[in-house]
């Protein structure tokens, strides 16, 4: 499941969406002024990516 949220309606509603990606696996696409900005996913997808090759890694 993914959802679309704005900035301000993640701040008011993080730890739902936190509990959402944790327990169902859902994803959280964030935006700004209508522009997607992050995604939010569960610890364990972004976690496999990173033993697959690095792909999603957090280096700058």
């Amino acid at each position: 499941m993914i959802e679309r949220m704005s900035i301000r309606e993640l701040r008011d509603n993080l730890g739902r969406r936190v509990e959402a990606a944790h327990l169902t696996g859902a994803h959280t696409i964030v935006e700004k002024y209508g522009e997607t900005q992050a995604v939010l996913v569960p610890y364990a997808w972004w976690a496999e990516r990173q033993e697959r090759g690095g792909q999603g890694t957090l280096a700058p």
